[in-house]
């Protein structure tokens, strides 16, 4: 089910089925329609890495648009057989017939699902205005070179391709901003807590319930806990907000990209890194999570305890908390997780918009209730924490998620019990990623290995602000590092500190560093800038500073300018700030630069715009400034160099961004990093990081 019900798979499903029939129908003889299919590859590979989130999908009809002006084909017996085809398994068999068989919707129910369909935004085969222009667009091209039957046929099509794929690189770096960041991993891991603050934590998460839709809903036992316990409001699910995906990352704590399960079609069992229940066998607990079968794909039978989904949608959650009563009872887990999926059901089979979602939620609520009071007449709440959360919300259509539409994002975040504060409201911006740890905390565990951001409980009040940490990468810098941390010392920033990042030197640059009280990590060899960096700020993160300023540490910068940079960020205009040595005020170049610098640096600088989508008049500045925002969610993932693949990250990510005005100097000591390698590295590392942003 899950190869049709997921976008990404059921895109060349369809296309080959719909192809099929065409070819046939048409009579077009098989080597025409051999070369037809195999010039439609490098077509579907591009639909096969690109969604088009939400508004991104009107590029889609663009491009089929131009496609028929260039190539004047419209196949007219293909189009029919798309269209009948979509629909009569969207609403007829999937909205009516398989909603009525698993979980009971009336016959009719097709009346207000086509119009879901229609509207629907997720990244699922329910996507009507993302999967029938991407299947029209592999039909028309089949077409136009079956047809042809010719190899200068082929040759256009795979032009429009490369077209293309560069058009919606550039689309979804430059519009595709509105996922929330994920916060990255400091140098040091958290410590398990000395104590534990719960006997048992029982989580119960509503599949598919909206943040906002809960509040909205007459749910008296869910506001009694909120009265008795902290309520989180501004916890984010993870990109692409599935439900294993979700469950995943809500589990391990770690991102998509680490656990690998990146939706609910799984070609590979099993998360890729360690869960909570994991952590739990190693510290001789155990864990239980009651759900449907799907959710055993990522965390296998040994820890998921199942129901059959094939249930009609008003008795669904009764046999899920019946199975959750039993593993109570029988095996009395430390942790135990359960999934209520009726909120969910509804959603996708009525809408998340519509009263019937409300009243969904209005049940639920008298559910939870129901199972909470039978879990504390046994006993089963004692010194215990509770935790009432979802995976995901909804948008419009047919319960659509995944794209992150706001109502998607935000999430319910409700604790009570041990351990937990009563009557707190927290705004602050969180992750689900960040339950992972706190489950583990507070059962007295350390986080799993590849858990990002902190643990929710306990409640850390707000601290003094921070110091200013000044990073420096340094690789054989042992002449120039004294002065560049004796200016530092100078600058009179107020709580500075510094930390040199010892990128596998030879000589005694590490052993000036701590001489002179900078803070040293070393790489035992020579990992490159970029990978240097990545250490610097992680190491950074540890410290919790108000800001974070990154220099070279060869002298070319002057550490007195870091006052221009963070003044942006004290100011709450910008949360990264990047030092220009050609700023648009000022002619002529930097001291010093060669010609052959300047000219490689205006090439990169326009190539950085381009790509970026803003203006950047130089983009391999060696001095930087950060926010604590910035500073959390940056990521370098290239060991080589940082400079334009960071940008392009946290550009990426919604991070707001100037410039300001630095002063310049060409070093004195050592060999400059930049070479020949680097005109063609750099770039390089741009397509790497846009392709897999």
């Amino acid at each position: 089910w899950n190869v049709l019900n997921e976008g990404k798979p059921f895109t060349p499903v369809f296309a080959v089925g719909v192809i099929a029939l065409l070819a046939i129908g048409e009579g077009i003889a098989w080597p025409h329609a051999l070369l037809g299919a195999a010039a439609i590859v490098p077509l579907a590979l591009v639909w096969w890495r690109f969604d088009f989130p939400l508004r991104l999908r009107a590029a889609l009809w663009v491009a089929l648009l131009a496609f028929v002006a260039l190539f004047r084909v419209v196949s007219v017996p293909g189009t029919i057989l798309v269209l009948s085809l979509y629909l009569t398994f969207t609403v007829v068999l999937w909205g009516t017939v398989y909603y009525h068989l698993r979980i009971g919707t009336p016959w009719t129910n097709f009346t207000r699902f086509w119009r879901l369909v229609v509207e629907n935004p997720d990244p699922t085969s329910g996507n009507f205005l993302e999967q029938v222009p991407k299947t029209l667009l592999l039909v028309y091209a089949f077409t136009s070179v079956a047809r042809a039957g010719s190899w200068q046929s082929v040759a256009g099509v795979e032009v429009f391709v490369a077209a293309l794929a560069l058009g919606a690189l550039l689309l979804h770096q430059w519009f595709f901003t509105w996922v929330p960041p994920l916060p990255q991993r400091g140098l040091c891991a958290a410590e398990a807590p000395r104590t534990r603050a719960a006997s048992r934590v029982i989580v119960i998460a509503i599949d598919g319930c909206r943040a906002d839709r809960l509040r909205e809903a007459h749910t008296p036992f869910l506001d009694r806990l909120r009265a008795d316990g902290t309520d989180y409001t501004q916890v984010s699910t993870v990109y692409p907000a599935r439900t294993v995906t979700a469950f995943s990352s809500m589990l391990t704590g770690a991102p998509p990209e680490v656990h690998d399960m990146r939706s609910n079609f799984v070609p590979r069992l099993g998360v890729r890194c360690e869960s909570v229940f994991d952590v739990l066998r190693a510290g001789g607990m155990s864990g239980v999570f009651v759900g449907i079968a799907h959710l055993i794909d990522a965390f296998g039978t040994r820890d998921v305890r199942t129901v059959t989904a094939v249930t009609n949608n008003e008795d669904i959650d009764a046999a899920l908390v019946a199975r959750a009563q039993r593993a109570l009872v029988e095996e009395s887990p430390d942790l135990l997780v359960l999934q209520l999926l009726h909120v969910d059901q509804t959603g996708h089979a009525r809408g998340s918009y519509h009263d019937e979602y409300l009243h969904a939620i209005e049940a639920t609520d008298r559910t939870i209730e129901g199972f909470v009071t039978w879990c504390a007449e046994r006993g089963y709440l004692d010194s215990t924490t509770l935790l009432v959360t979802s995976d995901h919300g909804q948008g419009i259509g047919i319960g659509g998620h995944g794209h992150m539409s706001p109502p998607e994002i935000l999430v319910p975040c409700i604790w009570a019990g041990a351990g937990v504060e009563a009557d707190r409201i927290i705004d602050e911006p969180r992750s689900i990623t960040e339950i992972a740890s706190t489950l583990c905390n507070l059962l007295g565990l350390a986080a799993p290995a590849q858990a990002v951001g902190g643990a929710l409980l306990p409640i850390e009040e707000p601290a003094a602000p921070g110091p200013v940490v000044f990073v420096l990468p340094a690789h054989n810098e042992e002449a120039a590092l004294p002065a560049v941390l004796d200016a530092i010392a100078r600058a009179d920033i107020p709580n500075s500190r510094a930390i040199v990042v010892d990128d596998g030197s030879t000589d005694a640059t590490a052993s000036i560093a701590e001489l002179l009280g900078a803070l040293v990590v070393r790489h035992p060899r020579n990992r490159g800038l970029g990978a240097a960096l990545r250490t610097g700020l992680a190491a950074a993160r540890d410290l919790r500073p108000r800001a974070v300023v990154y220099l070279d540490a060869d002298g070319e910068y002057d550490p007195a300018d870091a006052r221009t940079l963070l003044a942006p960020i004290e100011a709450g205009t910008a949360d990264y700030v990047t030092g220009s040595r050609f700023p648009a005020a000022r002619a002529g170049a930097p001291d010093g630069m060669p010609i052959s610098r300047r000219i490689a640096n205006t090439m990169f600088s326009a190539l950085l715009s381009l790509l970026s989508g803003h203006r950047i008049t130089d983009g391999q500045s060696g001095m930087r400034a950060f926010s604590p925002r910035a500073l959390e969610v940056a990521e370098i993932v290239h060991d080589y160099n940082y400079a334009q693949v960071l940008t392009l990250d946290l550009l990426h990510k919604g991070i707001r961004m100037t410039e300001v005005p630095i002063t310049y100097r060409r070093r004195q000591h050592g060999r400059s990093f930049v070479s020949a390698e680097y005109l063609w590295r750099v770039p390089l590392g741009m397509a790497r990081e846009m392709w897999a942003g």
